[in-house]
C-alpha cells in the first residue's frame, strides 16, 4: 500500500484544527462552568461518569481500530461493527440503569443514582453513530471528520453553559448527552451509511483478533481510572474528587493533544507503513520531536501559571487544585513519551505490548495511590502517577529497541535543547506573572512562554542543526518530506 504522504500531513494539520478548537470550546466550557457550578457538582459528575465508562470498556471489543488496522475490508465488516456497537449500546444502558443505585452507594452518594440512569444513554447514541467514521479515518481524511467533531463540541459547550445558572449538576448531564447527540446525527451527513443488521461470523472473528487487545487495552485503563476515583471519593469524599477530576482535565489537557491529534492520525499511519520499519522509525522520530517542542513548554507553564490560571480565571474555590494540576503537568511531559510510543506498538500489530504496558501502569497507579492518598490527600492521587508512568514508560522503550534498530538515534540533543530552552522562558513567564498578578498578566506570561520557546528554538536550530524545525515542518502540516529523499520499495 502507498503511502500518501501529502494526505498524512494534511490530516495531521486537520486534526490538530479540529482538537485544538474542541479543546478551547472545552476550555471556556470548563471556565464558565466552574465559575457557576461547585466542586460537588463536578464531583457527582466524575462518579456518574465512571459507570458508564466501566460498562463502556467491559464490553468494548475495540471494533473501529480493527476496522482501521484491517487491510482487506467489505461491506459486511462495517455491518458487522455497527451492529456490535449498537447491540453493546443498548446493553451497557440496561446494566447501568438497573444497577445506578448500588454504583452511587459504592461511592457513598445516593444523589448519583438519577444521574446515571441518565448518562445511561451515552452508549446507545454512540453505538448508533454511523461505522462510516472509521472510513474516514482510514483515508486520513480529518478535515471531513473535523466537522462532525467540532459541532458535537459546542453543543455540549451550550447546552452545559445554558442550563447551569438554572439546573446545577444536570447542566453538565445535558450538555455531555447534547454531544453525542449532535455527533450522532452529523456522522451519517459526513460518513454515510445505511445501518444494516447483520453479523458475519467469518468478519466477526477478523476484526475480533485485532479488537479483543484493543479491548483488554481499554479495560486495562479504566481499572486504573475508576479505581483511582474510588479511592479518592471514598477517602476524601465527593469535593475533592471533584477538585481532582477539574485538576485531572486542565493539567492533562496536553496530553490529550497528543492523544488526540498525534496519535489518532499516527496509528492509521503506522498500519500504512508496518511493511517498513525504517519508514516507521522516521516516522516516530520527527512526530516525537515536534509534539516535545509544542507540548513540553505547554506542561512546563502549566506548572508555574497553575496558581495565576485558578485564581485569576476559576476562581477561589478551586485554589486547592493548584499542587494537583502542577504535579499531573509534570507527569504529562513523562507521559508524552509513552504515548508516542503505544501508537506505533498498535499499528505494526503489537498491541499486546501495549496492554502489559497499560497493566504494569495501573497496577502501580492503584497500588501507590492507596499510600500516597492517605499521606498527603488529594495530592497524592496526583503524585502516585509519576512512578507509575516512569515505569511503563521505560517498559515502553525496551519494547521499541528490541522491534526496530536505533528507533532513539538523535533524540537526546533536541530534547534537551527543548527542556532547556523551555526551562529558561518559562522562568521569564513566571517572574513576569509574579510582577503582574492579573487576569492579563497570565495571559501574556503564557505569550511570553511559547513565544520566547519559540525563537529560542528557531535561532539554536539554525545554529546548531538541530533538526527540530525540519521535523516539525515533516509533521504539521506535511509529512511529505519523509519519504521525499529516499524511496521505499514497498511504495511499488
Amino acid at each position: 500500500m502507498s503511502f500518501d504522504a501529502q494526505t498524512a500531513g494534511s490530516a495531521l494539520g486537520w486534526k490538530a484544527f479540529q482538537h485544538g478548537g474542541s479543546k478551547i470550546v472545552y476550555f471556556a466550557r470548563l471556565v464558565v462552568l466552574a465559575r457557576l457550578l461547585t466542586p460537588d457538582d463536578f464531583g457527582l459528575i466524575a462518579i456518574s461518569l465512571v459507570a458508564i465508562e466501566v460498562m463502556a470498556r467491559l464490553t468494548n471489543l475495540g471494533m473501529t481500530p480493527a476496522l482501521i488496522q484491517h487491510e482487506d475490508l467489505s461491506d459486511k465488516h462495517y455491518h458487522t461493527a455497527w451492529t456490535i456497537g449498537l447491540i453493546r449500546g443498548a446493553f451497557v444502558f440496561v446494566i447501568v440503569f438497573v444497577t445506578a443505585p448500588f454504583v452511587a452507594g459504592l461511592f457513598g452518594d445516593e444523589r448519583a443514582s438519577p444521574i446515571i440512569r441518565v448518562l445511561a444513554l451515552l452508549p446507545i447514541l454512540e453505538g448508533a453513530a454511523s461505522i462510516k467514521v472509521a472510513e474516514l479515518i482510514r483515508r486520513l481524511d480529518f478535515r471531513t471528520l473535523a466537522f462532525v467533531k467540532m459541532p458535537a463540541a459546542l453543543a455540549n459547550a451550550t447546552v452545559a453553559i445554558s442550563l447551569a445558572p438554572f439546573f446545577g449538576v444536570w447542566a453538565l448531564v445535558g450538555g455531555a448527552l447534547a454531544g453525542p447527540a449532535a455527533y450522532l446525527v452529523l456522522s451519517y451527513v459526513f460518513a454515510p451509511y445505511r445501518p444494516h443488521l447483520d453479523i458475519d461470523r467469518q468478519s466477526t472473528r477478523a476484526l475480533i483478533s485485532f479488537g479483543r487487545w484493543m479491548f483488554s487495552i481499554g479495560i486495562i485503563y479504566l481499572i486504573g481510572n475508576s479505581v483511582l476515583r474510588l479511592i479518592v471519593s471514598r477517602e476524601l469524599g465527593t469535593d475533592q474528587l471533584g477538585l481532582y477530576y477539574l485538576a485531572a482535565k486542565l493539567a492533562f489537557l496536553p496530553l490529550e493533544i497528543a492523544d488526540e491529534v498525534i496519535a489518532s492520525v499516527t496509528f492509521p499511519l503506522y498500519a500504512r507503513l508496518q511493511a517498513s520499519k525504517e519508514r516507521v522509525v522516521r516516522t516516530f522520530r520527527s512526530v516525537m520531536l515536534a509534539t516535545f517542542a509544542l507540548l513540553v513548554p505547554a506542561s512546563l507553564l502549566l506548572v508555574a501559571l497553575a496558581p495565576g490560571i485558578v485564581e485569576n480565571i476559576l476562581g477561589a474555590r478551586w485554589s486547592a487544585t493548584v499542587p494537583v494540576i502542577r504535579a499531573l503537568a509534570i507527569v504529562s511531559i513523562v507521559y508524552l513519551l509513552g504515548e508516542g510510543i503505544r501508537p506505533v506498538l498498535k499499528g505494526v500489530g503489537k498491541p499486546s505490548k501495549v496492554a502489559l504496558i497499560e497493566a504494569v501502569q495501573t497496577s502501580l497507579l492503584v497500588a501507590l495511590a492507596w499510600i500516597f492518598i492517605r499521606n498527603w490527600g488529594v495530592v497524592g492521587a496526583a503524585l502516585a502517577w509519576i512512578p507509575a508512568v516512569v515505569v511503563a514508560t521505560l517498559i515502553g522503550v525496551r519494547f521499541m529497541t528490541n522491534i526496530f534498530e536505533r528507533p532513539f538515534k538523535g533524540f537526546g540533543t533536541p530534547t534537551l535543547a527543548v527542556l532547556a530552552v523551555a526551562a529558561v522562558w518559562v522562568l521569564l513567564a513566571a517572574g513576569f506573572y509574579a510582577a503582574f498578578a492579573t487576569t492579563a498578566g497570565v495571559i501574556i506570561a503564557t505569550f511570553i512562554g511559547f513565544g520566547g520557546v519559540a525563537i529560542s528554538l528557531w535561532s539554536l536550530d539554525r545554529r546548531w542543526d538541530l533538526g527540530i524545525t525540519r521535523d516539525l515542518g515533516q509533521a504539521f502540516p506535511q509529512l511529505g518530506n519523509l519519504g521525499a529523499s529516499r524511496r521505499d520499495p514497498h511504495d511499488g
